[in-house]
């Protein structure tokens, strides 16, 4: 019996796994072109430095060394970099290729255009550069002193800055019964996918084109950043997305890849250039790295009567130019109060610029600098007021029947269910058998803990003033033979599309998947749009597929009706035909097949498609949303996002005190993220989430000295999880359907990571209590475990 896949709710195979994991996938360095050069980055050693001189002329002699670019040179190819995003912040003047001032380690100096990569590499040691060394802007107290400036022009190192009071935050914490501040800090670092950067550009002088083929979420929006950074005519301009091994927001910019443009352009050659580990946690994307001073107020029932939070980032050298992270401080300051009711906010935004490297997004922006604070302060708050957490919590959510809610920062949730997914999984871990647990144990020297972070995940960003902002265009079309090709520029970084939109066709038209391919990765073919970000893929991409295959069903219909001379009203599609509603009879159906056939070839057009149809068999729809506010309320309040997926994670850790070594034993989650198109895509989606904060949380640090060196910049230093270091994960799912979206779906592809770092932490904490231990820099590895311990235990003697 043959199974037919089709539908949503269906957990069906990925289509593209038999192709990735059989060897055939294709990857931009895969490619090879006839006559390709290869190139090799001249990189500063220096964190902050004017530049005095660059010598090639060594490098100019090496046999196979085909041409050397240095930023000044490049001038006159390429202007500053355009700008991915502009919200409120200061947009400073930079280049692909340093001129005149390097600001951050591993930044570009110069370029090399040689006959293979190693000599190419071998040509970089051969240039002379000589800087002027300038003090280094490190930290964010180095930043606010200011040690140096990075931009003299701005006369200071703030990108962004700025504060939002709604009510008085003074009177409400004098008249709190209870009000307490902590300071949170959270670690820097990064995406770390497991293909790097790559980039294959193409200029042809005749015709004036250039073909860029990269590794890249956003194949249309890097277009356009080309095309204003090199000042060409975007027409002129294809850029092509191949297979991409993991984005997770750290490939949504163009800067490295303007350097193989302006190269491909000067030299009439095809060139690659391929980021090697190094290069990609030395210059490429970084997040978090930011200090939040939360202030809460409680009444004598517990419930929050006022938040305040000072947020001080550190960008890096920038946040909109080189990469999009600067907003992200500001996404944060709308989302600090979470899944809880707040009845007074202030909160204050200042973005500093440091001799870093660049910030941007991963799997989280700004989402998960908002929840780590505030899911820490619930934690601290419960300890102190002598309540358990998860109570605590449970007196402040937002109940389900307070849905669609207009939180005081603005944002405006759809749909949820915070109390029923903490019974969900409270009641899956027996939370008072493991208190039981965890004292006996105690008794033994063994130390477990259980720690909860509520899960709130803003999805399908539609920011003004960017290549962010939100649309999506879709195009669903029938092939004359009766299959469909749906059309969008959402890339396939990993997170299943080939597969789930595929499903959400079938749901319309009736047919297996395996009769519908995803077509993406190349702006000469699918519609301009934008590509996967902000976990907007079910938000947006889904809503316009959805809309697009309704209307070409409809025309399907009409044109069906006509051929079997039946209203079309009374017509359904089922298993690839188009039949009379409630009929087996086979006279009074037609297949997709035979519709397409006699459309476009037997007889054609004239005789088959009614008058006033389009007898083009595809339909293209942009979606987008109603209920995206850009224009700002009296206190400066917007909602750029549609949909909100939920959660409550919960993590079990064991420490050995020791060596301090924090084992994660296990991962329960219960997760609402509407309407599932494929739960083991979900559920697949939720657990890379996790592995990726339990890293954060854990592993990963990009630690620089005080000159503005990184110290560990390869993975055997930068300490990524490995399988032994991701617990068993168990996901419950629950579905409130937005409202907001016309099937209901939701975007998830970040909540995994969002709650994470807080729900292990948490649970360090509550293993370590009997020590008093405070959780305070991240990553919390043995060193600092052992520290807490013994500070908690001096402190323990002395009172």
């Amino acid at each position: 019996m043959v199974t037919v896949k089709k539908g949503l709710g269906v957990s069906l195979k990925r289509k593209e796994d038999i192709r990735l994991l059989t060897g055939n996938g294709q990857f931009t360095d895969d490619i090879e072109k006839p006559g390709m050069l290869h190139l090799a980055i001249v990189r500063s050693p220096h964190a902050h430095a004017r530049i005095v001189n660059i010598d090639a002329s060594k490098a100019k002699k090496l046999p196979g060394v085909v041409a050397v670019l240095t930023g000044e040179e490049a001038l006159q190819y390429s202007g500053p970099l355009a700008p991915t995003i502009n919200i409120f912040n200061k947009v400073p003047e930079v280049y692909a290729i340093a001129y005149k001032k390097v600001r951050y380690v591993g930044e570009p100096v110069a370029v090399i255009a040689a006959e293979d990569r190693y000599i190419a590499e071998d040509a970089v040691d051969l240039i002379e550069v000589e800087y002027e060394v300038l003090p280094a802007v490190v930290t964010i107290e180095d930043a606010l002193e200011p040690k140096a400036l990075l931009y003299e022009e701005w006369g200071d190192n703030k990108q962004l800055e700025s504060r939002t009071t709604i009510g008085d935050i003074d009177d409400a914490f004098a008249n709190s019964e209870y009000v307490f501040e902590e300071t949170i800090t959270h670690n820097r670092y990064t995406g770390t996918p497991m293909e790097s950067r790559v980039c294959i550009a193409e200029y042809n002088p005749g015709s004036k084109k250039m073909t860029v083929t990269c590794s890249t979420q956003a194949p249309s929006q890097v277009r356009t950043l080309i095309a204003q950074t090199l000042q060409m005519p975007e027409h002129n301009i294809r850029v092509i997305a191949p297979d991409v091994g993991g984005g997770y927001g750290t490939k949504l910019q163009a800067n490295a890849e303007i350097i193989a443009c302006i190269m491909a352009r000067m030299l009439g050659k095809p060139v690659k250039w391929t980021e090697d580990r190094v290069e990609n946690i030395l210059t490429g994307v970084h997040s978090r790295d930011y200090t939040c001073t939360v202030k809460i107020g409680f009444d004598k029932d517990f419930r929050i009567t006022g938040l305040q939070a000072k947020l001080i980032g550190n960008i890096g050298v920038d946040g909109t130019c080189h990469a999009p992270g600067t907003p992200a401080l500001s996404v944060a300051g709308a989302y600090f109060p979470g899944p809880y009711k707040v009845p007074v906010y202030d909160v204050e935004i200042i973005g500093v610029v440091s001799n870093k490297a660049p910030y941007g997004a991963h799997r989280g922006y700004g989402k998960d600098i908002a929840n780590y604070p505030i899911e820490r302060m619930m934690d601290i708050a419960a300890r102190k007021l002598g309540i358990s957490p998860e109570e605590l919590r449970r007196r402040n959510f937002i109940k389900k029947d307070e849905f669609p809610y207009q939180q005081i920062s603005g944002p405006l949730y759809d749909s949820g269910d915070f109390d029923k997914l903490m019974d969900l999984v409270m009641d899956k871990i027996d939370y008072q058998n493991f208190k039981k647990k965890q004292l006996e144990l105690r008794k033994q020297g063994k130390y477990i803990g259980l720690g909860i972070a509520a899960m709130l995940e803003p999805s399908g960003a539609a920011v003004f003033n960017g290549i962010f902002n939100g649309y999506q265009a879709a195009t669903v079309r029938m092939t004359p033979e009766g299959h469909f090709q749906v059309l969008t520029s959402h890339q396939n970084i990993g997170q299943g599309v080939e597969t789930t939109i595929p499903q959400v066709v079938s749901q319309v038209m009736d047919v297996d998947i395996d009769d519908i391919r995803f077509v993406y990765g190349d702006t000469d073919i699918t519609p301009y749009g934008l590509g996967p970000f902000s976990s907007r893929g079910a938000t947006y991409t889904v809503s316009a597929v959805y809309e697009a295959a309704k209307m070409l069903k409809e025309k399907l219909l009409k044109i069906a009706g006509y051929l079997l001379k039946e209203d079309p009203e009374n017509l359904e599609m089922a298993n690839g035909t188009v039949r009379v509603k409630g009929t087996t009879n086979p006279e009074a159906a037609i297949s997709l097949k035979e519709i397409g056939n006699k459309v476009y070839l037997w007889p054609g057009p004239y005789a088959t498609v009614p008058e006033g149809i389009d007898c083009n068999l595809e339909a293209t729809y942009t979606w987008t949303s109603k209920v995206v506010k850009w224009e700002p309320d009296e206190h400066g309040r917007v909602n750029l996002y549609t949909t909100h997926p939920t959660g409550v994670f919960v993590a079990l850790v064991e420490v050995d005190i020791k060596t301090g070594l924090v084992k994660v034993d296990k991962f329960v989650v219960s997760h609402d993220c509407g309407t599932i198109i494929n739960p083991m895509i979900a559920d697949g989606q939720i657990a890379g989430g996790i592995a990726h904060g339990i890293g954060g949380v854990l592993l990963e640090d990009l630690a620089y000295d005080s000159n503005g060196f990184m110290t560990n910049p390869d993975f055997q230093h930068y300490l990524c999880p490995t399988a032994m270091d991701v617990s068993d994960i168990e996901t419950i799912h629950m579905q409130s359907p937005s409202p907001f979206t016309p099937l209901g779906t939701k975007g998830m592809g970040e909540g995994g990571t969002i709650p994470s770092p807080a729900a292990v932490a948490n649970a360090v904490e509550d293993a370590l209590s009997p020590f008093g231990v405070i959780v305070k820099d991240l990553p919390i590895t043995p060193e600092r475990v052992l520290e807490w311990i013994k500070q908690g235990e001096m402190q323990n003697v002395k009172s």
